[in-house]
């Protein structure tokens, strides 16, 4: 059986004193009025991946307020999880001991990164949130892409850390009009480097996509053309090599000082580019298709991504470890969970059929939020069903 979340303890996350459910690897449907607990759920299981979650909270933020506010202080949140099927891991993420503000991470016991999750679970999801993802910001579209790319290259957590890190640091030299060359030189070369594994992994995972899409058959959900706005990206499309591309932006960045004084950050660089996507069959931007085109646009890319890292995986477990090493070392992991909150409401019979049997089909753990149980009649017994109410949890 494919890797799967076997139990999952919850202790002082959001709404959530305490939780203690099992799973059997069969799709997970949460059925609840509004305000029950459900998107919680999802979120907790999100914090087991790198990153801020689904909501992108701060730390503190997901801490459980309890009755008396003068408590609040004492209670530290806390998320872990035994994994089935393929292996057998205990992970689990919260708030540090001593230090509340900072996330602590476990893996089978012993002190990780956060980083370190993406080499064992990767997990994805879907929000109402993200309906406007081809009509927001570039920055939306960059880390949906970004969490894409981790199932492909789980290093890619640590290199976005090291960029934006050396980034950041940079950034404080330019609004203070320091000019130290050499400084600037040690954080432009920590850009290009990671910046180049960045870029790659990019462009990697949206080729994957990219082949996964052509190769599939129409169905209930349109295909998309998709590409990557950015000048490394294009260049490593070109042939670039790693360390031609991470000269290439050290170049840039070097260049660019002036301008970057003046303006007082970065201008170019990795952190720009933008995710570009076409509704195939109807040659449109998908920033100009409905509202509901859109959403069907943004199903069919994570189900694409999802049957093409079943496809990834089952080449790898084909060849041995060293014919899939991904050029940090470590070997693809398994199909990502799913989280999808709220994601069949606005779906008409159709493709909510079409969209519970993709999901069966997918041999990976998918967990669904609604508020209607009549919304995943499709999955006919197929899925574990639980009521939510009041942070608590009711088998069906």
């Amino acid at each position: 059986m494919p890797l799967f979340i076997q139990t999952l303890k919850l202790a002082n996350f959001r709404s959530y004193a305490r939780l203690d459910a099992d799973f059997d690897g069969n799709p997970v449907v949460l059925v609840g009025e509004n305000g029950a607990g459900k998107t919680n759920l999802l979120e907790a299981i999100s914090m087991l991946s790198p990153g801020r979650g689904l909501r992108r909270a701060k730390i503190a933020d997901l801490t459980r307020r309890a009755d008396n506010a003068a408590d609040v202080s004492n209670l530290r949140w806390a998320v872990s999880a035994k994994l089935g099927g393929e292996t057998s891991l205990k992970i689990g993420t919260g708030q540090g001991e001593q230090n509340p503000m900072r996330r602590q991470t476990r893996i089978d016991g012993q002190g990780a990164s956060a980083g370190e999750l993406a080499q064992h679970l990767t997990i994805n999801w879907l929000t109402p949130a993200q309906d406007r993802l081809f009509l927001g910001p570039a920055s939306e579209r960059r880390k949906f892409l970004d969490r894409l790319c981790l199932a492909h290259f789980p290093a890619h957590a640590k290199h976005t850390l090291v960029y934006e890190k050396a980034r950041a640091e940079r950034g404080r030299l330019l609004s203070d009009n320091i000019n130290d060359g050499f400084w600037f030189d040690a954080l432009e070369k920590d850009m290009g480097l990671a910046g180049a594994h960045i870029a790659q992994a990019r462009v990697q995972t949206l080729a994957k996509l990219q082949q996964q899409i052509l190769a599939s058959d129409a169905g209930a959900f349109p295909k998309s053309k998709l590409v990557l706005a950015g000048e490394m990206e294009t260049h490593i499309e070109d042939g670039a090599s790693l360390s031609q591309a991470g000269e290439f932006l050290q170049d840039i960045l070097r260049t660019a000082r002036p301008l970057d004084m003046r303006a007082g950050r970065s201008l170019r660089g990795v952190h720009k580019t933008d995710m570009l996507a076409t509704h195939s069959g109807k040659n449109m931007p998908a920033a100009d298709c409905s509202t509901g085109e859109q959403k069907a646009l943004l199903i069919g890319l994570m189900l694409a991504h999802t049957h093409a890292q079943a496809h990834a995986q089952a080449h790898a477990q084909a060849h041995t470890q060293a014919d899939w090493q991904n050029g940090d070392g470590v070997v693809a992991p398994l199909a990502p969970i799913l989280l999808l909150d709220e994601v069949a409401a606005h779906l008409d019979e159709h493709r909510r059929g079409a969209l519970i049997e993709e999901l069966l089909g997918l041999k990976t753990q998918v967990f669904m939020s609604g508020t209607d149980a009549n919304l995943f009649s499709a999955f006919a017994g197929r899925a574990q069903m639980f009521k939510v109410e009041n942070a608590k949890l009711h088998l069906q």
